[in-house]
């Protein structure tokens, strides 16, 4: 990744509040390409009193996920404005946590605005489609509750399509004779459409990938299940239509739910789609999605496409293509590192050498996990090029690897650094103030 300049992200975070589309579409990209290194800008622009900045930053959280984010998400959900309690409930989605949930849970209780309840019952439901067990009691209550609004009960019913099929017919069953006529519409379409996914016909997905670009949060929703329940089908079209959306981050990430719902039966086109893709965010969105499936004997594949990479030269399509190109082989180190490879160890220290683009975290990520004594030097050495957030991982990165591996710091490692490594050394692993003074005290 291209190292931001000092000014780069403040500059990029008032782009956002920019009337021009197309400058708050390049500026969303960029800073959702900086990632990690953007969050606490993004974080301050938050707390700030531009709406229109601050509305576009949630998004950019959520879409970046970094731990960092949540609790500044969950303190918005008191803010005045019910558009920004709106925008922020819609993010906290993409946290699963126990405080995500309780936080939706309390605003669900004291909230007056029901499009900001509806978007805390959207959350809550895609925080159980991500496994958080915590997170259904409170949709199902309102779900099953006559009195409660129609449209709140509606976004409600998303939650029917994770449930275990047992406890899911039992639900139908009871809301196909709901006072509601909506309600009892969307119990008994919801089988048909069941039916419907069982027997993919290729209009109807690309039908399916098309509604998955909309701003509609029913529509993309909806699309993204019924997409996961048509089979290995949907790989082709969903990855030409990533291709020809370089710059919609979203878009990618909603490609890559529907991919991860296909489990493992149906991941192998995903992992055939490697030897073939050449565009660098559907290239990214299978890495992930085949880390996420965790099949080992898929996950090796990734290693081809890291000797694919090693040897392409990187086209210039559109604006970031390298940044984009060089976080592809991040993942894909970060994913071969998850199930303790250290078959392209090579590559991953040649890609944390590199002295001309500031480093990746994932491939931080990827040698805290397989990194060995042999990968210390070369964190080191790029220690010193880092800004203070870089530094502060590698620094954390390298007593990682030494407790694991149970270095000292007198190992023989050490012996043969360079001045400027020493001094990153000494950065990283000070010396105890004791330990100084008393050789101090012994100098003559």
């Amino acid at each position: 990744m291209l190292r931001p300049t000092a000014n780069e992200i403040p500059q990029l975070i008032r782009r956002l509040g920019s009337p021009d589309p197309s400058r708050v579409d390049a500026a969303r990209a960029r800073l959702a390409i900086l990632g990690a290194r953007a969050v606490e800008h993004l974080i301050e622009a938050l707390e700030g009193s531009d709406r229109r900045i601050r509305e576009r930053v949630m998004p950019l959280l959520a879409l970046i996920s970094d731990p960092r984010g949540r609790g500044p998400l969950i303190a918005t959900l008191l803010d005045g404005d019910p558009r920004i309690r709106e925008a922020a409930a819609d993010s906290l989605a993409r946290f699963p946590a126990p405080v995500a949930v309780a936080a939706l849970e309390r605003i669900l209780r004291r909230e007056p605005v029901e499009a900001v309840r509806v978007a805390a019952v959207r959350a809550l439901v895609e925080q159980c489609a991500a496994g958080r067990d915590d997170a259904v009691r409170r949709p199902l209550e309102l779900l099953l509750d006559p009195a409660e609004a129609p449209t709140i009960r509606s976004a409600a019913f998303a939650l029917v399509r994770t449930l275990p099929a047992a406890q899911r017919r039992g639900i139908l069953a009871r809301l196909a004779e709901d006072p509601s006529a909506e309600i009892r519409r969307l119990a008994h379409g919801f089988e048909a459409e069941l039916r419907e996914a069982a027997e993919p016909v290729a209009g109807r997905i690309l039908a399916l990938v098309q509604d998955l670009a909309s701003v509609d949060y029913a529509t993309w929703n909806a699309a993204v299940r019924r997409l996961g329940r048509a089979g290995s089908a949907i790989v082709a079209p969903l990855v030409a239509e990533m291709s020809r959306r370089p710059s919609d981050a979203e878009f990618a990430t909603r490609a890559g739910m529907a991919l991860k719902a296909l489990g493992r039966r149906h991941a192998r086109p995903i992992a055939d789609a490697l030897d073939e893709v050449a565009d660098p965010v559907a290239l990214h969105v299978l890495v992930d999605v085949i880390g996420a499936v965790g099949e080992p004997s898929l996950v090796y594949r990734i290693k081809d496409l890291l000797d694919r990479l090693a040897g392409m030269t990187v086209p210039t399509d559109f604006d970031g293509a390298a940044d984009a190109f060089r976080r592809v082989r991040a993942r894909a180190h970060l994913e071969l590192a998850r199930i303790g490879s250290r078959v392209a160890i090579q590559d991953l220290r040649e890609a944390l050498a590199d002295p001309t683009r500031g480093i990746e975290l994932e491939l931080l990520g990827a040698v805290e996990i397989v990194g060995k004594r042999e990968e210390i030097p070369v964190l080191l050495g790029t220690y010193g090029r880092e800004d203070p957030f870089g530094r502060a991982r590698i620094a954390d990165v390298v007593r990682s690897i030494m407790k694991r591996e149970r270095i000292r710091r007198d190992d023989r490692t050490f012996q043969t650094l360079g001045t400027a490594d020493r001094e990153s050394l000494g950065r990283i692993l000070p010396r105890p103030a004791r330990r100084r003074a008393a050789t101090i005290a012994r100098q003559p």
